[in-house]
């Protein structure tokens, strides 16, 4: 596990930009010593794709945003669980207040509870299929969750690509945690929507192929493919599939740019909802693809406008609270009310999600376009 320590000490324009993002004056917070705030990610390991562009999201909004508020850590969960423990318990005994991650849900499962232990509430940046409550009250999401996502997905294609016929067949691995999740979430939108699974085909790493579950899942001819996997294989599986005339609808795992890449062609007219669209006529949203652009050579993805945004919560909290102490910070982000983000109107309901809308998304030319 590797750690680096950011401590930012932002000029007085920057004032300006907190006020905007936290909807008001500034506060004894601001004068106060700087919040130490743990930003951990899969910055190496099977989720690299995802952890680097939240950790790059997050630091880029403690620079625009922190105004010396916030001495951010970062630490590498390795896209394990032991190593997102060993990134929690360094975080927690740096004396971290608040940590935003870790990447992965599975991850975040077993070292969130640690956070819990130590009552250090946890922003879960990207954590789509966590089970907050099996964790406790610690935990809040920013990202989107994979039920939210896949049901405005499924209800788009049910109420605008299908006719009378609805079956399906759903692609999952039951040997990874996110994908049994997100394929929880197909069934339960499946459902809601008329639509009836014919067919499941498990794909077992290292027991089947890709090319033998694809077959296997097209020959029952499907009205619509759901597709539950990690994106390591999801632009395989959407090479394989890329001859069916099915609507394919892919859960949180193909809702990155490196899925697209290595797909290619054979992702056009894929269906996937994400958290935030880089279209998205959000004036913060479009400040920030310029910026992320221009800091890091590469456009922005749904994980790094999700670090953005948990990085705004945390200050808008912050704010709340008057104070760095993890206790204060967790009753306050129960009271910041809605906050103007990246991602858009951002709020907190009862059970610690968020509540701002999905944004349905078409693959076309290459690129996730917004249809919803």
């Amino acid at each position: 596990m590797k750690s680096r320590r950011i401590l930012l000490a932002i000029p007085a324009v920057a004032l300006a930009l907190l006020v905007a993002a936290c909807g008001s004056s500034t506060s004894a917070t601001a004068k106060s010593e700087p919040v130490v705030v743990a930003s951990i990610a899969s910055s190496t390991g099977s989720a690299s794709s995802y952890g680097l562009a939240q950790q790059k999201g997050t630091a880029l909004a403690v620079a625009e945003l922190g105004n010396g508020l916030v001495d951010l850590r970062t630490y590498d969960d390795l896209s394990t669980s032991a190593g997102g423990n060993e990134a929690m318990r360094a975080a927690i005994g740096a004396g971290a207040s608040v940590v935003l991650g870790p990447t992965l849900s599975p991850v975040a499962a077993s070292a969130d509870l640690l956070a819990q232990a130590a009552g250090i509430p946890v922003l879960g940046v990207t954590n789509a299929t966590l089970d907050m409550g099996a964790i406790g009250d610690r935990i809040w999401r920013v990202s989107l969750s994979e039920d939210a996502m896949v049901s405005d997905s499924v209800a788009y294609v049910a109420q605008n690509r299908l006719k009378s016929s609805k079956n399906a067949v759903l692609i999952w691995e039951s040997a990874d945690g996110y994908s049994t999740g997100s394929a929880e979430s197909f069934r339960a939108a499946a459902r809601a929507n008329g639509i009836t699974i014919t067919s499941e085909q498990n794909y077992v790493e290292g027991s089947t192929t890709v090319g033998s579950i694809a077959a296997a899942a097209l020959a029952t001819s499907p009205d619509v493919v759901f597709m539950a996997l990690r994106s390591t294989i999801a632009g395989d599986f959407l090479v394989a599939t890329a001859s069916t005339t099915a609507v394919r609808i892919g859960g949180n795992g193909f809702n990155s740019a490196s899925v697209l890449g290595k797909a290619g062609a054979a992702a056009s007219g894929l269906i996937v909802s994400g958290s935030w669209n880089i279209n998205s006529s959000n004036p913060q949203s479009k400040k920030f693809v310029e910026s992320y652009t221009k800091a890091n050579g590469v456009a922005p993805d749904a994980f790094a406008a999700q670090g953005y945004a948990a990085v705004q919560v945390l200050l808008a909290a912050m704010e709340k609270a008057q104070s760095g102490d993890p206790a204060a910070i967790q009753a306050a982000l129960a009271e910041i009310g809605s906050v103007d983000t990246v991602l858009g109107r951002f709020s907190f309901d009862a059970e610690h999600e968020p509540t701002y809308p999905a944004a349905v998304q078409e693959v076309i030319g290459g690129e996730f376009t917004l249809v919803r």
